[in-house]
């Protein structure tokens, strides 16, 4: 949940190297970044992993909105898209 910070660094890593990680699958994802802080199902079989930057509300910070590396993954299983929110 980003509770210690580490990720903090990152940030502008994964945002240049986020081409690299797009067409990756869930599993690759999953051993390249470590399990994901949430994860979503959405519609058509797509899912999001978001993994915080920044503490999220479940470490006891007053962040209202932590950044997040989100990646959504189409219904194969492979990296669609890849944000920081």
């Amino acid at each position: 949940n980003g509770c210690l910070g580490l990720r903090r660094t990152m940030d502008s890593t994964l945002l240049s190297q986020k081409s690299k990680l797009e067409a990756l699958s869930e599993t690759q994802i999953i051993s390249l970044l470590g399990k994901p802080d949430q994860n979503e199902l959405y519609k058509r079989n797509q899912k999001f992993y978001r993994y915080y930057i920044t503490p999220s509300p479940e470490c006891g910070e007053t962040t209202e909105s932590p950044a997040a590396l989100v990646i959504r993954f189409n219904a194969v299983g492979l990296a669609k898209e890849i944000t920081i929110e």
